[in-house]
């Protein structure tokens, strides 16, 4: 159901294109009616057996607009229209020819990161947009991956040729409340997520330039080698360790320790989890709201006095 949510959304809040559509993968119905007209209150889309579940997506892509549709598998198991595997660069004929690329749940199956998402960047033309939804935790066992909003951030950036990306977590326990994760290179720091249960990540985003290299690096990282590099970092100094830190430690043993430690760094973050995202309803924001959003959460934020005392960009032993 959050595939069927994901495409709602992409059609009235981020007004996808969906005329020329490819797929990562055939895709399934796994939606029920009921659940159709719930997630379609705002849109105009209409239930009928095509769309039943357990049958493949084209004809609910067709309701949206679509008349081409392309779906790349390694295997033709699934009926996809080009059997081509994504470990490899994809026919260079296919470049910037598609306005949409919809993935919903098939990049965490390759295995190399870095051809994926070479394949994804140059199908889509410049203002076209893609849609992916993946696993973001709890699925160890799912595929060989599972990736993190800074992944999708730092990759649909201003730099290589994106704009107003949004990267959302969805708790399957609450299907109907997304969370708008702030990019943490916004926050200055790394984003603070508390959640234990099975968790998807959905993300959008809009290209609007080709870029002839790639550049995906970690935020804070990027941060600290640019302060390196002009002289204003500071390595982390041992000195600031807390004084009661210091005190636990010869007065109680190693694994008592850890475990307190980590009853309060779990506190830690989900206080700080307040500040890192915005609860939305997916079915019913406006999309000017939503605009406006995107907007506010990638102003920079000022670090904290706390957060300038910490070394999250350090790299360091534990």
């Amino acid at each position: 159901m959050t595939g069927l949510r994901a495409l709602s959304f992409a059609n009235r809040v981020y007004r996808f294109d969906f005329r020329n559509t490819v797929t990562l993968g055939r895709h399934e119905i796994h939606f029920w009616k009921q659940e159709f007209h719930a997630v379609r209150k705002n849109s105009s889309l209409a239930y009928d057996q095509s769309i039943a579940v357990g049958l493949y997506c084209e004809p609910l892509l067709r309701k949206l607009g679509a008349e081409n549709i392309v779906s790349v598998d390694a295997s033709a198991f699934e009926g996809a229209s080009l059997v081509h595997d994504f470990n490899l660069p994809i026919p260079s004929d296919m470049n910037g020819k598609f306005d949409t690329f919809l993935d919903f749940g098939s990049i965490e199956h390759v295995f190399d990161v870095a051809q994926v998402v070479d394949n994804i960047v140059n199908l889509v033309r410049p203002g076209g947009h893609v849609l992916i939804a993946t696993n973001a935790n709890g699925f160890p066992a799912h595929g060989l991956y599972q990736y993190s909003p800074e992944f999708f951030y730092s990759l649909f950036s201003k730099r290589n040729g994106f704009e107003h990306t949004g990267v959302f977590l969805v708790r399957q326990s609450r299907p109907k409340r997304w969370h708008l994760i702030k990019p943490p290179v916004a926050l200055n720091r790394r984003n603070q997520i508390p959640f234990e249960e099975q968790t998807v990540l959905v993300v959008f985003s809009r290209k609007v330039r080709s870029v002839s290299d790639l550049s995906v690096q970690q935020s804070d990282y990027d941060a600290t080698w640019t302060s390196f590099a002009t002289g204003s970092w500071a390595a982390w100094d041992r000195q600031n360790i807390p004084r009661w830190k210091r005190m636990l430690h010869e007065f109680i043993g190693p694994f008592a320790f850890r475990s307190l430690s980590y009853h309060f760094k779990s506190s830690q973050i989900r206080r700080k989890y307040r500040a890192d995202h915005i609860v939305i309803d997916p079915d019913s924001v406006d999309p000017s709201d939503f605009a406006r959003m995107i907007a506010d959460a990638a102003l920079p934020k000022p670090l904290s006095r706390s957060e300038l005392n910490q070394a999250d960009g350090a790299t360091q032993l534990h």
